[in-house]
Parts: C-alpha cells; structure tokens; sequence
C-alpha cells in the first residue's frame, strides 16, 4: 500500500475543524469522502495538527495510504474535482512506508492576524479590533516566548496529563498592508515556529500580545503567567478561530526528499 503526502489549503469559515466528528462537516470528513472512491478500503490518515473550528490552513500536511499506486500529478487533479471548492490539494508527492504527519514533524508554523479597525473584506480571517496597537509592547513581549517554557497557561496537552513544555524557535510581530474596498489597510501578523503546540495555545499566545498592545496585559504579567502557568490561564484572552491560520510544517530531510 503506497503512501502519499497531501498538502492542502482549506477556508475554515464553515467547518468544524479538522477532526472526523458524527454529523458534522470537517476537513477531514469531506477529504475522507473524496479519498473513498480512489481507494477500494477506508483510507489511513494521520494530519500535521488538528485546526479549530474556523480556523484556515495554508500548509496543513496530511498522510495517506492508499490500496492503488498513483501518480501524484493524477491523484492531485482526481482529489481536486472530488474536493468542494473550500478545500484545495496544493501538492502530491510519495511518502516513505510508515510516514506520519504530525509524529514526523519537526516544527510547525502559524499565523494571526489582527485588524486594528473595522475592515469588512477582512473580517472572515482576522480579528477586528478597536483602536491601534502599540507594537513596540508587543514586540518586546513576544521575546519571553522564545525558547523552552511550560506554556501550560496557553493550552493543554493533546494526550491526558501530557506535557505542557514546548519549544518556540522563532516569533515575531509584524505590519503588512492589503487593499480592500478601494482602501489600504494593515493588518498585524503575529507569527509562531514550534516544535509542537498544546491545544489552543496560538490562539492564547495572540490573544495575549493583543492585550499586552491595548495596554491592559503588562509584560511583567505575560512573564508571570510562564513562570506559573497553573491558574494563570483564566486572565488570558483567547483570539478567535477564524484569525488563526496554520502556515507551514517542516521534517527532516529525508522525509522532505522522498517527493
């Protein structure tokens, strides 16, 4: 049975997440019935991370094995027309025997974004927020996250008592301009490299820097809560979904050569 590595796109907008869940629609459900009748059994999938519901992806990496052996441009143009249009395969490529998506990542990357005004054409994947942010807080701020910390206040572990301990290896805040509606807008990017993240944690990680730019979360704060992450998470604010959008997955170079 040949596996293959999937990479997708997806608008999160009207899904609930990722996950396969009973009656309702997911990104998983829909690429599992797209996957059924190019395979004569039920398709193994393993997947880069678990996005919340309404959150998008740009680079999420899904691995399958399949009971036929396709050519990857083939099985790339046959998944696109079984797709619906919310969900795209960006690319195809053969994967070792025995490839898993999220135990053989080695770091993942996310981005939020933030609109500091009302901007209606931007609304369904950024966060609106009132007033300017002071991004020079922010920027100092997002230095504490960088290196190896309990981020126990920013999430939890996927597995019952898991570890709360991950590694951030870059972050960083940043302004870029778009046009929409005839107008130039900003939006902030907050970008985040890990090695893994806990449930929930990119969402808390910009709800934070959010806060700490409208002034209401000091940096002192911030530090307390990775210091002493244990009951710390009922003052953070959680971002919405729909800003969260999941950029990237990298793995070792061998795994990157067998496509």
């Amino acid at each position: 049975m040949p596996t293959y590595r999937l990479t997708l796109e997806y608008d999160g907008g009207a899904f609930h997440g990722w996950q396969r869940q009973p009656g309702l629609r997911t990104v998983e459900g829909e690429l599992r019935q797209a996957l059924r009748p190019l395979s004569g059994a039920e398709p193994e999938l393993t997947a880069a991370s678990r996005t919340d519901a309404g959150a998008h992806a740009h680079g999420q990496v899904v691995g399958v094995r399949l009971d036929r052996d396709w050519l990857p441009d083939t099985l790339q143009r046959a998944l696109s027309a079984l797709l619906p249009r919310d969900i795209a395969v960006s690319e195809v490529s053969r994967a070792p025997e025995g490839f898993h998506a999220r135990h053989d990542a080695l770091r993942r990357t996310y981005r939020y974004l933030v609109v500091p005004r009302r901007v209606p054409v931007a609304r369904r994947f950024a966060w609106e927020v009132s007033g300017q942010l002071d991004l020079d807080a922010m920027r100092a701020a997002v230095t504490l996250f960088r290196g190896r910390h309990d981020f126990g206040a920013f999430g939890r572990s996927p597995r019952p008592a898991g570890s709360t301990v991950r590694t951030v290896h870059q972050v960083s805040v940043r302004v870029v301009t778009g046009l929409g509606g005839g107008q130039h807008f900003s939006a902030v990017v907050i970008e985040v490299t890990a090695d893994a993240f806990l449930h929930g944690m990119m969402r808390a990680l910009a709800g934070a820097l959010v806060e700490v730019g409208r002034g209401r979360l000091t940096r002192d704060e911030l530090a307390a809560a990775l210091r002493g992450p244990s009951g710390a998470a009922d003052r953070l604010t959680i971002a919405p979904a729909h800003g969260l959008h999941q950029w990237s997955v990298a793995y070792a170079p061998a795994v990157e050569a067998e496509g």
